[in-house]
């Protein structure tokens, strides 16, 4: 069996496809992808906060207080064209979808008349929010915050009110929240649910190649029928194919992490940044392992499953038709993990996939109960057994192996 196991093992090795999604795939693609989403995201986002933003202001005599208040803010751009007071908000709506100012701010009319009162009076804030990159509104909102700080203190000196006192009336009874959650799980619970659904998909592309050379390939090649002369039982000849499958992926997945831990340790060194810091300093060798102690099961979950569908299928472009089903049955249970409410308990620890996405969130974040872990190891094996145990059956069909 071990002859046979090296010997798949060794064609794998020289097989290009192999290489390039078990070793070049996870050691520099992805890292590359992820660090460029990441360096792209953080450009945007300083774009949208520091871009000049132009705007009109109409009305602009009812609170001129508002209006150089506004103007004093960081790369602000005032346009005053001509006839802006005549303006309909139709118009203001298509100029801003044109691009001619970023947003525009409506006074009502009496809205000084109204505050002078001292009742509540309403700006209209016109601006396209369809962007998620979008920061006028929170680059807005300081410049009225302003506005209202200064406003309330006249009001009270005006009706001998103290700030306490208005706290009070209109708002007797305040929340103040605690957040009990440390700053690990606080970031684990932001990485944790992304980090099983890149690591469950690496396994399955890493052992997927592998699992059709292995099944399909080889009746497509003719050598099936010799591989099936040699002295060795056909349940020893499938589980040589799995462990060859077995090993592609899990080492797909080992790659991945040591190239991210890596690639994290040299941005790090390099560019001293401190969202690293914190993550570095959160995450131990302990966690890595119990990473990977998680992801063993998984690994031959989509061994067996992949070597099943290989082995049924007539030809490779039949087998490579399944792999979409398999993929799906993959991110559906990863998406069941991240859905509010879901949290890993005595029901969920017996769901595969999810369980061991939840698992590993729970590890990120530093609250995994070792219990649930036992329950998820042992789940989640059964199931790696049974299919393993359905794909020697299935090798032992003669209407499986050569369908026609």
């Amino acid at each position: 069996m071990w002859e046979i196991y090296k010997k798949e093992l060794l064609e794998l090795v020289r097989d290009k496809r192999t290489l390039i999604f078990t070793i070049l795939l996870p050691t520099l693609i992805m890292p590359l992808l992820m660090g460029g989403v990441v360096y792209m995201i953080d450009r945007l986002d300083k774009k949208a906060k520091n871009e000049e933003l132009a705007y009109i202001v109409q009305n602009a005599q009812e609170l001129p207080q508002l209006v150089t208040m506004l103007e004093a803010q960081k790369n602000f751009k005032r346009l005053t064209p001509d006839a802006v007071e005549e303006l309909s908000i139709d118009t203001i709506k298509e100029q801003i979808q044109d691009k001619k100012y970023k947003f525009a701010v409506v006074i009502n009319s009496g809205s000084a008349k109204t505050l002078a009162e001292g009742k509540q009076a309403t700006v209209d804030l016109y601006y396209n929010s369809a962007s998620i990159t979008n920061k006028v509104y929170q680059r807005v909102k300081p410049a009225i915050e302003s506005f209202n700080e200064q406003h309330q203190g006249k009001l009270l000196a005006r009706f001998n009110f103290d700030e306490e006192s208005l706290k009070g009336l209109t708002k007797p009874l305040d929340i103040n929240r605690v957040n009990t959650a440390d700053k690990r799980e606080d970031i684990g619970e932001k990485i944790g649910g992304f980090l099983p659904y890149i690591l469950l998909i690496l396994i399955l592309s890493g052992a997927m190649y592998p699992a059709l050379d292995l099944g399909v390939g080889e009746k497509e090649r003719g050598t099936l029928e010799t591989l099936l002369l040699t002295p060795v039982s056909r349940g020893k000849l499938v589980l040589a194919k799995f462990l060859v499958i077995f090993s592609t992926g899990f080492f797909t997945v080992f790659l991945t992490i040591a190239s991210i831990v890596a690639w994290m340790l040299l941005s790090q060194a390099v560019f001293a940044l401190e969202s690293l810091n914190k993550l570095i300093s959160i995450i131990s060798a302990v966690d890595v392992f119990l990473v990977f102690a998680m992801l063993v099961p998984v690994a031959a979950i989509f061994a067996s499953l992949l070597l099943c569908t290989s082995i049924y299928a007539k030809n490779y472009k039949e087998a490579q038709n399944y792999m979409s089903p398999i993929m799906m049955f993959t991110i559906v249970p990863i998406i069941f993990s991240i859905l509010p409410g879901v949290q890993l308990d005595s029901t969920w620890a017996w769901v595969p996939l999810t369980n061991v996405a939840l698992a590993i969130k729970e590890i990120v974040k530093g609250t995994i109960d070792y219990g649930m872990m036992g329950i998820i190891f042992l789940s989640t094996t059964m199931v790696a057994g049974a299919l393993l145990y359905f794909c020697v059956r299935w090798f032992n069909r003669e209407s499986v192996l050569f369908r026609t």
